[in-house]
């Protein structure tokens, strides 16, 4: 299948047991948003010009700090080990809407990060997440973490590609 523009949300780890099912770490918050989606695009990790594919889910359920999950079609536990560290993603048209101002990481990705007075931060490269808030990771001449809240994301404009901050990063 060809899929246009996607969202990552996970990948399948390791295989469970031996009657098909595998184990899945998701990336979506809560870790169980992921499960909103009957139909997933699996491609093999780090394969980016690997055509993706369509799989069902047809069980799933807590196991640890990750989920295991039964994939419709998926017998036994080669056929499961034949799926490991594939990314789990979905087309960008399944998602839910936004509300004004709320953005995906994806959105984000690419962006330049420049401060109030006018300093480049670099591009958005990735994000992580804390007990406390989002951090962006940005990538330029040097990398900067700067913490994804309110009082420092002055604006985002996906237009121009900008995000500014309040934000003096640290020399």
């Amino acid at each position: 299948m060809r899929v246009t523009h996607i969202i990552t949300l996970g990948r399948i780890g390791d295989a469970y047991g031996i009657k098909g099912w595998s184990h899945v770490f998701s990336f979506t918050q809560p870790p169980d948003r992921i499960f909103q989606y009957s139909h997933w695009q699996i491609q093999a990790y780090q394969k980016r010009d690997a055509t993706w594919r369509t799989i069902e889910i047809e069980f799933h359920k807590p196991h640890g700090n990750a989920f295991v999950v039964k994939i419709k079609g998926c017998e036994d536990r080669d056929q499961a080990l034949l799926l490991k560290n594939h990314t789990i993603a979905v087309e960008r048209t399944d998602l839910p809407a936004l509300e004004k101002n709320e953005y995906y990481w994806d959105d984000l990705i690419g962006l330049s990060v420049i401060n109030t007075q006018g300093k480049s931060f670099g591009v958005v490269d990735h994000f992580f997440e804390t007990s406390a808030n989002d951090v962006i990771i940005t990538k330029g001449t040097k990398t900067h973490y700067i913490p994804y809240i309110k009082q420092v994301i002055k604006s985002v404009d996906l237009e121009k590609k900008l995000i500014i901050v309040e934000w003096e990063g640290i020399e």
